[in-house]
């Protein structure tokens, strides 16, 4: 499955690979309320930019009922925040460049 929609109340939480690079925190904790099951390893990405600047992407794959997602999230409070409370084991998929 590689587009979902979720439904709380009047919100719709709609993420696809196919459209949309990365999805909201948002998004990520409804799939969680809405009983998919979060894989405990985590992989985290950093995108390097001019002046030292970094973006994190994570990356949390997602099962339920025998589908499997993963769902690529900008880091943000919420991440970090989901990660600590759960207790997720972070693995960096590439470190800092030599040059930045």
């Amino acid at each position: 499955m590689t587009a979902g929609y979720i439904r709380e109340g009047d919100q719709r939480f709609h993420w696809s690979q196919e459209s949309q690079t990365y999805a909201t925190a948002a998004t990520l904790l409804e799939y969680l309320r809405q009983d998919w099951q979060l894989d405990p390893l985590i992989a985290v990405e950093s995108f390097f930019h001019h002046g030292g600047r970094h973006v994190d992407v994570y990356y949390f794959t997602l099962t339920q009922k025998g589908r499997q997602i993963e769902m690529p999230v900008l880091a943000n409070p919420a991440v970090f925040r989901l990660v600590t409370h759960r207790k997720l084991q972070l693995v960096r998929v590439n470190g800092k460049p030599n040059n930045a």
